[in-house]
């Protein structure tokens, strides 16, 4: 196959736009909502500054994560359009520029035709959906693009240090974006290694990359917003240690090596009750260490005859470590989005061991193959986030079981009147997420407007101690204990509330209310 590095880019980038394009007539859905749509300091920035410091969750959510590069990316196209269209449209450019970007790394460590199929198998890839098909995915491809920029010119600074600058300045955009980029100088001591290099070398794009992660760091520390992660450790994880949590995590990475290599089955979803988080000694648990043994062998015994595989197999372990629940805390348990940047590692393995079938028209045939299958369910999952109502039927559809599922069908049973179904779908959803505030707050609101007090005050206060940060609940519960006839425990509730909260409206509200009623009773 003739071939050069410009066209491999350049193919890899428009199959990546083509198949991305139908994502434009999406709107905004889920998280895009209070990321994304609805916020005011991005819409109208009173400065650029204001716009710097804002943190990537609203103030509602927590105000936690700061990733400026991606919230100034959404107040960029605010100035152009408020429509949805168009941000989905600025998605899309991110991800033909991704793709190119790692067309292009492929190419320099394998030659253009492993280039190429790489590009291909990334542009297509399914479980990129959900990083391109929500706006908020934009975390994903802006992190991705410049984790390759950098180590595109980490590849080139061994010949000439005046790459260093990109080396750092792909780094600063990547960890800007998303706070997985920490893994960037591992990664570059892997390009080193597997190229044949060795490590000598790599000191410098290694040391250019971690000075503008560290930079971003002593920045941030002024900036006062929490880095990792938005709350705690994924639901069914929080009460695990070390090991517990790498046990569980064993039997659930088989999921992640399906979506890397049979993604035929999609979900809008991947939570407890769909997902089971189990860490006793299961087949589950067997079948997961004996694929990372197994993939471990590979990868020694590859690393000289196709050092390609041994690359990517180690890009994947060093890229899916922050999102693995082991080390850092995620909130989730497994979600396709987060699967973007480790399945450049995968492709490229593929792409590497495809040149190891002698036959070219039986090579070409089998990635031609993957690669119309791969476009054809990526463009059929790419509806599952076109609207709210669609995303909600493609949760029931793909994930009945989750409980985030049965929590939004608990709400829908009463809003229509149904309120017994309504109470045994969030009561289910409970028992699958006893830790999350979301679920027994909705019930107990529901509770609290049908005046039963006494369910209302127990599932108010089982939510303070499952998450004590929640001011709904504080606003909520001095009302409540105050209604049941429990004055003092609505009063020492108010204080509460307003010990924890004192600049929450809400809270502070009702505190004045039941101080107001309470001699009065």
């Amino acid at each position: 196959m003739g071939v050069t590095t410009r066209q491999a880019v350049l193919i890899a980038a428009l199959a990546a736009a083509a198949v991305a394009a139908p994502s434009i007539r999406n709107e905004f859905v889920a998280d895009d909502q209070w990321v994304v749509a609805n916020r005011p300091v991005l819409e109208h920035p009173p400065s650029i500054a204001a716009v710097l410091k804002e943190p990537y969750w609203p103030a509602s959510f927590g105000g936690v994560m700061w990733r400026p590069a991606v919230i100034s990316s959404f107040a960029i196209d605010y100035q152009v359009s408020t429509s949805p269209h168009w941000f989905h449209a600025i998605n899309v450019v991110w991800a033909a520029l991704a793709t190119a970007l790692f067309a292009l790394l492929a190419c320099q460590l394998a030659g253009p035709v492993v280039g190429l199929i790489t590009g291909l198998l990334f542009a297509v890839h399914p479980v990129h959906v959900e990083a391109v098909a929500n706006v908020v995915g934009r975390a994903e491809l802006m992190a991705a693009a410049g984790y390759a920029v950098a180590l595109v010119c980490a590849h080139r600074a061994e010949r000439d240090a005046k790459y260093l600058i990109g080396v750092a300045l792909g780094a600063a955009l990547a960890i800007t974006a998303k706070e997985i980029a920490v893994t960037l100088p591992a990664a570059v001591l892997v390009i080193y290694v597997g190229r044949g290099s060795g490590l000598r070398p790599a000191w410098r794009p290694a040391l250019a990359a971690a000075g503008a992660i560290a930079a971003y760091f002593i920045v941030h520390g002024f900036v006062g917003i929490r880095t990792f992660y938005a709350g705690g450790l994924a639901v069914g994880l929080e009460h695990l240690g070390l090991f517990a949590r790498t046990w569980a995590m064993v039997r659930l990475s088989l999921e992640w090596w399906r979506l890397f290599l049979f993604p035929a089955h999609l979900s809008a979803d991947y939570s407890p009750g769909e997902l089971i988080v189990l860490t006793g000694l299961t087949l589950g648990h067997v079948l997961g260490l004996l694929v990372w043994i197994a993939l471990g062998v590979l990868a020694w015994r590859t690393r000289r005859t196709v050092p390609g595989i041994a690359i990517g197999l180690v890009w994947v372990v060093i890229t899916i470590s922050p999102i693995s629940n082991v080390f850092f805390p995620t909130e989730f348990l497994i979600a396709e989005r987060t699967l973007y940047l480790a399945s450049f590692g995968v492709v490229f393995a593929l792409a590497s061991a495809a040149m190891t079938i002698r036959s070219a028209r039986l090579r070409y045939t089998l990635v031609g193959v993957v690669v119309v299958a791969g476009a054809l369910r990526t463009i059929a999952h790419i509806p599952t986030w076109h609207d709210d109502e669609q995303h909600y039927q493609a949760l029931r559809h793909d994930a009945p079981r989750s409980y985030r599922t049965l929590w939004l069908e608990g709400k829908d049973e009463f809003a229509a009147g149904r309120f017994g179904s309504g109470e045994r779908l969030l009561q289910t959803a409970i028992a699958f997420a006893p830790s999350l505030a979301g679920p027994r707050f909705d019930l107990a609101s529901f509770y609290f407007n049908a005046r039963l007090w006494p369910p209302a005050v127990r599932e108010l206060r089982a939510v303070t101690e499952a998450d004590s940060a929640f001011p709904p609940a504080w606003a909520l519960l001095p009302k409540a204990l105050l209604a049941s006839g429990d004055t003092a425990g609505a009063v020492s509730a108010a204080r509460e509330g307003m010990r924890r909260f004192p600049n929450e409206r809400a809270v502070l509200e009702t505190a004045s209310s039941v101080f107001r009623v309470a001699p009065k009773r």
